[in-house]
């Protein structure tokens, strides 16, 4: 089983310019939100985010959202303002909602790429898919698990092929 390692560990995903994508053979991206796209506790991701998507999508990536929210209605929302298809509870890191994006998407995930802020549900699912693991530095600071989340994460965050 592969470990836990993310191909590419950069701040934010506004970072991910079209011509990276391309260099390293992503078609499409799966976005995970809460944490990455935005904070849980927001409704709207920052303008900068918006346009980073518009530019994405005109450089002809594919986007999906794929969480393991159990708000569904909040990743609906935000499928919904996007125009970009999602799944909540994904239950990353099993690979079910990666297939689902894999054939929502009609690329295989050899040319996707998990972009999320946690290693054991977004890296490792995205390892354990064959997709390419993008993590992003998390906006969700403020929370109260969160230095025993990044406790349990420090050996794994470093780039690994």
């Amino acid at each position: 089983m592969p470990l836990p390692y993310p191909h590419l560990f950069i701040p934010d995903v506004t970072r991910l310019t079209p011509e990276l994508l391309r260099r390293r053979h992503i078609q499409g991206l799966l976005l995970d939100i809460d944490g990455t796209l935005m904070p849980t506790h927001q409704d709207q991701p920052l303008p900068a985010v918006l346009a980073w998507l518009t530019q994405v999508r005109q450089a002809g990536v594919a986007l999906c959202l794929l969480s393991n929210s159990r708000r569904g209605w909040r990743v609906e929302a935000f499928g919904k303002q996007l125009g970009l298809p999602w799944r909540n509870l994904a239950k990353k890191p099993f690979t079910g909602g990666f297939r689902w994006a894999e054939e929502t998407l009609g690329l295989p995930c050899s040319h996707l790429a998990m972009v999320g802020d946690q290693i054991f549900t977004d890296v490792w699912g995205a390892r354990r898919a064959g997709c390419q693991a993008v993590l992003v530095e998390s906006t969700d600071t403020d929370l109260w698990y969160f230095s025993l989340r990044r406790l349990a994460e420090l050996p794994f965050r470093k780039e690994r092929p």
